[in-house]
């Protein structure tokens, strides 16, 4: 039974995420991610990319080409079944890239598992709003 609890401990995973995101340091990106298989990504605009140490490196590959990155995260919302959950938002990104700034808006789902009692990221899915 998913407690208010539980959709507070997601929205809170969630933060964390971004977190590790903001900072551009793999270490924490790494203290986020899943642990346990099945882990993907879906940047917008790239394919989709399987595999924890794939994942991984897509992000470490982000960060080696961000100077800055920031989110304002819009309208979270957690939903929780048993072990899994996920968190729809609207991700206000700005970052620079190249000496560039660059604003964007981003529709995501973040897909958690609960393992050994936290929640984890095992899947974060971005979609570029036009």
């Amino acid at each position: 039974m998913t407690t208010p609890d539980d959709a507070d401990a997601v929205i809170a995973a969630n933060a964390a995420f971004y977190r590790a995101v903001e900072s551009l340091d793999g270490d924490l990106m790494e203290a986020v991610l899943a642990r346990d298989e099945p882990v993907r990504v879906v940047h917008p605009g790239w394919p989709l990319i399987s595999g924890r140490t794939a994942v991984k490196a897509s992000w470490e590959r982000i960060f080696d080409n961000a100077g800055v990155m920031q989110f304002t995260i819009v309208d979270p919302e957690a939903h929780v079944e048993g072990d899994l959950a996920w968190v729809i938002c609207t991700e206000r990104l700005t970052s620079v890239q190249g000496g560039r700034v660059v604003e964007g808006l981003v529709a995501t789902t973040n897909l958690f598992r609960r393992e050994d009692g936290e929640w984890r990221i095992a899947h974060h899915h971005g979609s570029p709003v036009m």
